[in-house]
């Protein structure tokens, strides 16, 4: 259909001026308006001067333009996901609107402008996202003063949320929790209380986060999350029950769920067999026995526990099942390094990294900032430790502990001492920040303020072997407190005679007290015992020197060279006692290194110390592991 407009001519007078119109219906229109229209043509004499409205009344209804044109179209694009569009046409009709607010009208202009909103955020604009929904709130707010609601087409709640969203991938945490504040107390959605539950638990304000999970639990008692942070805020399993009560009855298969709340509650009760038991019950033979959360549950059981070894395995599962699963995997990076795997380490560096295409997930840059400080590239691993600290709007306790320990190894203590501290107000029940900054303290010789973390450690995480060893450690410094050190590790060698660290600790008080034979009768003992790292028969070997054993102590060097071909101390300690005994150790010293694939000196990450210092460890490694992934 189109219509065709005439000249305007002018005769000798102007009241005899006259303006043609010929309409071309085409065949639609003649069979739709033969009734209605007598004749195709419009004579509208002296018309020079008329409003442009009664001209438009004199045309069918059908060609009047539509005062809701512009917000249909960008509702159809916006239904369409066709986000450019929405953008680019949005902005013409938010122009148009401040000129011609008849055509788009202000409450049209808050839709609109919301639409734009979402659309930048689904395209990762969210700097562009947050002002569209800024302006919207702005003019919602002028709109809420002369409107009545019903006439006001969005929530500005809903758009505050969408606003705490862009925030916290700006990496404004603290703008993102006063917008959620603005939201009143009895107006907030379930995932305004669960954003605000986690944002107060990163700010240690645990009394309003325990408030705002109730309220999440109040709608959706079944959200394993808030559930999981209440527990480790100190609520008992008997405190959630009100919850369920009269709403869970009809939940089959139920018995996983409040077994599953029990462990959560034995492991914040540090009843950790008890807590182990509940959960491979739930992973032994049952049809959660491949869920990727109940066996990460289960890994951070082990964890706490001090059970580095048995924690790996059920994340490995979950990796290997869910390849593209970043849950847990941060975790499963710490475990593989305290280890020292470096094989596995490396595959799950690589995997993680074809993974997060956007690099906005922080389990990556963990994985290659273990993988670095096991290598020995401590400055590349701080970069990419910052990297997981600032890809997201909040801090990942993961990545601090991660970060303090590559500081701690490049020697910037106080660095390393202040990320261990913002870990433990994340997570004060892990044992990782706690023992990291008794070792900060350690090495700037502050022996008396390590003793002091390590007895609030103590109180926190209780007596376990590995927390009364770290007690030790401090009074093992000082020959003054020789015998109260000493009464610390045997209480941690009766609970679990074969923690190595507590033997290890106590073997160095011993030497240091120059009982010798004792030490290695100890440490004979833990060899009897079971199998044995490198460490023991380093540590053998150094006392069999001092006591003038140098066969036995060679002996103990080469067995301390062949589990550990990288060692340089057991490489050294047998040179000195014979210099040639190195060409029978059946140890190639270029075997030492293997070749790793994975490349990080191309990745995109601030890293403003110089790596002068790491010219010699590049000539040990292979260079393809810093140059393999240009396209990361």
């Amino acid at each position: 259909m189109s219509y065709k407009l005439g000249q305007i001519q002018h005769d000798s007078s102007p009241s005899e001026s006259y303006f043609d119109i010929i309409f071309d219906w085409g065949e639609w229109g003649q069979e739709k308006w033969s009734q209605q229209t007598p004749c195709k043509i419009f004579r509208l004499n002296n018309i020079i001067g008329r409003n442009l409205s009664e001209i438009m009344m004199a045309t069918p209804e059908f060609l009047k333009p539509s005062k809701t044109f512009y917000l249909d179209q960008i509702m159809v694009m916006f239904k369409e996901q066709l986000y450019s569009s929405v953008l680019s046409f949005g902005s013409v009709a938010l122009n148009l609107g401040e000129r011609y607010p008849e055509n788009v009208s202000e409450t049209q202009q808050v839709t609109i402008l919301i639409m734009c909103g979402d659309s930048a955020y689904f395209t990762h604009d969210y700097a562009r996202a947050e002002s569209y929904y800024r302006k919207a709130l702005q003019l919602y707010k002028s709109l809420s003063k002369g409107l009545p609601k019903e006439c006001i087409p969005e929530d500005s709640n809903d758009v505050k949320y969408k606003l705490y969203l862009c925030l916290m991938q700006c990496k404004k945490p603290k703008e993102a929790l006063n917008m959620l504040q603005s939201i009143p107390a009895k107006s907030r959605a379930v995932r305004t209380n669960m954003a605000l539950g986690k944002l107060y638990m990163q700010n240690g304000m645990e009394r309003a986060a325990i408030t705002s999970f109730k309220e999440v639990l109040r709608e959706c008692p079944n959200s394993m999350e808030a559930i999981d942070s209440l527990i480790s805020l100190g609520l008992r399993d008997t405190d959630l029950q009100v919850f369920f009560n009269h709403k869970l009855n009809k939940m089959p298969c139920s018995e996983w769920f409040y077994n599953w709340i029990r462990a959560l509650h034995q492991l914040f009760l540090r009843d950790y067999p008890s807590a182990l038991q509940i959960l491979n019950t739930l992973t032994d033979h049952t049809p959660l026995r491949h869920n990727r959360y109940m066996l990460h549950t289960l890994s951070l059981a082990y964890t706490l526990q001090g059970n580095y070894e048995e924690a790996v395995g059920p994340l490995l599962m979950c990796h290997r099942q869910e390849p593209a699963n970043m849950h847990g995997m941060d975790l499963l990076a710490f475990l593989l390094w305290s280890q020292k795997k470096l094989f596995e380490l490396e595959r799950l560096a690589q995997r993680l990294s074809e993974v997060n295409y956007n690099e906005n997930r922080p389990e990556t840059w963990i994985a290659l900032g273990y993988y670095g400080l096991l290598v020995g590239r401590t400055q590349k691993g701080v970069s990419f430790a910052q990297r997981a600290l600032t890809c997201t709007g909040t801090k990942s306790f993961e990545a601090l502990v991660c970060k303090g320990y590559l500081l701690l190894e490049n020697k910037k203590v106080q660095d390393a001492a202040e990320c261990f501290r913002d870990a433990i107000q994340l997570c004060g029940n892990r044992f990782e920040p706690h023992n990291g900054l008794v070792n900060c303290y350690l090495e700037l010789q502050r022996y008396r303020d390590a003793s002091t973390i390590a007895n609030f450690a103590m109180k926190k995480l209780g007596q376990t072997p590995r927390v009364l060893t770290m007690c030790a450690q401090p009074l093992s410094k000082d020959p003054l407190n020789f015998s109260k050190a000493k009464s610390y590790l045997d209480k941690a060698l009766q609970l679990d005679k074969r923690h190595l660290p507590a033997v290890l600790t106590l073997t160095e008080i011993l030497e240091e007290e120059c009982h010798y034979d004792i030490a290695v009768q100890k440490l004979q003992e833990y060899a009897d015992g079971g199998t044995t790292g490198s460490q023991v028969h380093l540590r053998m070997a150094h006392l069999l020197s001092k006591m003038s054993s140098d066969d036995k102590a060679a002996d103990h060097f080469t067995i301390a060279l062949k589990l550990d071909p990288s060692n340089r101390d057991a490489r050294e300690g047998l040179n000195r006692l014979d210099p040639t005994a190195n060409r029978n150790t059946g140890v190639n010293e270029a075997s030492q290194v293997t070749s790793y694939d994975i490349d990080v000196d191309n990745l995109d990450v601030d890293d403003d110390d110089d790596d002068h210092d790491l010219e010699g460890v590049d000539n040990e490694m292979d260079p393809g592991i810093w140059n393999a992934q240009a396209n990361f």
